[in-house]
This record gives C-alpha cells, sequence and structure tokens, in this order.
C-alpha cells in the first residue's frame, strides 16, 4: 500500500491534514484573561454579534439596586437584617451595595456589554470613588 500524501483542507485560519493515517487540526488561539476568566480566541472565523454584558457584573448591579430599594423602603432595617434574610454575611451586602455608587455612564457601559477593559467584580473590590468623575474606568 503506498503511502499518502498529506491533504491539507485550504483555510486562512485553520489546517487540517493527514499524518500517519491520523487527522490532525491545527487551530491558532490566542489566552487572554476577560472578567477574570481565562478565555481562548481562536483564529476559526466568527460572525459579528453585539455585545454581551458581563453577566456576573450586570447580576451584581441588579442586586445592589434591589438590595438598596429594599433598605431605603425600610422592608429591610440593616445590612445584618437583609443579610439574614437573603443568607449572605452582612460584609457581603456592604460590598455589592457599593456598587450603586458607580457612575451612570459606567452602570450603561456595563449593561450594554461595552465596560472597560478589566472591569470586574474583583476589581470593584477595593473602594470604589464617590466621585464619579474620579472613577477611572468611565
Amino acid at each position: 500500500m503506498a503511502r499518502q500524501k498529506p491533504a491539507t483542507v485550504p483555510s486562512a485560519k485553520f489546517e487540517v491534514k493527514r499524518e500517519n493515517g491520523a487527522i490532525v487540526v491545527r487551530v491558532p488561539v490566542r489566552f487572554y484573561r476577560r472578567n477574570g476568566r481565562q478565555m481562548i480566541l481562536s483564529g476559526a472565523p466568527q460572525s459579528p454579534t453585539e455585545p454581551r454584558p458581563n453577566r456576573t457584573l450586570a447580576e451584581n448591579l441588579a442586586k445592589a439596586y434591589q438590595w438598596q430599594e429594599q433598605l431605603e423602603s425600610g422592608e429591610y432595617s440593616s445590612f445584618d437584617e437583609l443579610g439574614k434574610a437573603i443568607g449572605v454575611d452582612r460584609t457581603y451586602v456592604s460590598r455589592i451595595l457599593q456598587l450603586t455608587s458607580l457612575s451612570p455612564r459606567l452602570v450603561e457601559r456595563i449593561l450594554n456589554g461595552d465596560e472597560p477593559s478589566g472591569l470586574s467584580i474583583e476589581s470593584l473590590r477595593n473602594s470604589i470613588p464617590e466621585v464619579w468623575a474620579q472613577q477611572s474606568w468611565a
């Protein structure tokens, strides 16, 4: 039996060929971090998509504004009471409620999926400047 010549599927982004009876697929990839998570970006063509919001940030923003409303309406009288009602520590409640001090422009960018690169819950854990103009991510 004659040895087959490696066959390559032409593509600008990836390569498929046969080597020693095996099919080998080579896909160029790039590793990067987004929202605190390791991501892989392949060189395969992708259809243009709408930007998607950072789900973790968006969910925590929603919690923050809901909890703020519950505190302001008198439904809960303290961080401790709110924390006990939802089953979390008051320090967690306090940390999430800090998100309500983000500038409206930054909140809008987060909800539109256009948040600044590197912005994550972890990066917001430290104190958030109260003055919107001092929020370097905005």
